[in-house]
């Protein structure tokens, strides 16, 4: 088994507000192998700045796109040629809601239809789950299983969040393992309580099972795996990544 590659998302945004490249530097000095996201490198001579990123060791893991950029052709091109300047093989819709299992089968053909199109781009659709699509069920079947289910396996991958799984009451590695195939790609996040949302806190030092979620993810060929923190605690951004970072390899998971 092959561990996959560590990213970071979102949690060392206010450094990069201030220095970007500075920011990316020490992320990928602190053991960081890419982010998700990557839209400040679309900021004037592309190019070079994915150049530059690459020369730091780092990739752009994702891109992002929503929900009306899926419904607009236009728009979807857009978000198509965005990937591949950035270089990336995936393109990820970050939530949606899961109201009726009506609204799932009709969010389920959209996906597969912009899946399809992204997919005769080289390009891979990943959904990244919160906790609603475990704490609904239709019939018997959690929400995301009706995603799962009503699109082809070829146009909608899933980017699992372990955190938001065991926030759902569902077992992040028994759910990795039943999606194997269709998953390039996880979030590692934690919480010190599952009493309520928004008890974050940096990855290994709370309840999530990360170890048992990283070995099941290795085991059924995830490429990424990006640590991710939606508020932070009492460190700051570069401070949790590198806690996060050290965590994981004290554990013996990089």
């Amino acid at each position: 088994m092959t561990r996959p590659k560590l990213g970071l998302i979102g949690i060392v945004h206010e450094e990069a507000k201030q220095d970007f490249w500075g920011t990316m530097q020490r992320v990928a000095e602190i053991g960081y192998e890419g982010i998700e996201g990557g839209a400040e490198l679309l900021n004037g001579d592309v190019k070079a700045n994915v150049a530059r990123f690459h020369e730091l060791g780092l990739q752009i893991a994702t891109h992002s796109v929503n929900k009306e950029q899926l419904k607009d052709e236009k728009l979807l091109d857009n978000v198509i040629r965005q990937a591949q300047a950035l270089q990336t093989k995936d393109v990820t819709l970050w939530w949606e809601v899961a109201e009726s299992r009506e609204q799932l089968l009709h969010d389920a053909e959209l996906y597969n239809a912009a899946g399809a199109r992204l997919a005769a781009e080289g390009l891979r659709f990943c959904y990244h789950n919160h906790a609603h699509e475990f704490q609904k069920v239709f019939n018997g079947v959690y929400a995301l299983d009706i995603l799962a289910e009503h699109t082809d396996p070829r146009n909608l991958f899933f980017r699992l969040d372990v955190a938001w799984i065991t926030l759902g009451g569902a077992d992040p590695a028994h759910i990795l393992r039943k999606m194997a195939g269709r998953v390039p790609a996880i979030h590692l996040k934690d919480v010190y309580g599952t009493d309520e949302i928004g008890k974050w806190t940096a990855v290994g030092t709370g309840v999530v099972q990360i170890k048992e979620s990283i070995e099941a993810a290795a085991e059924i060929g995830v490429e990424w795996m990006t640590v991710e923190q939606d508020q932070l605690r009492h460190l700051t951004g570069l401070e949790t990544a590198t806690v996060s970072y050290l965590n994981l390899k004290e554990k013996g998971l990089l």
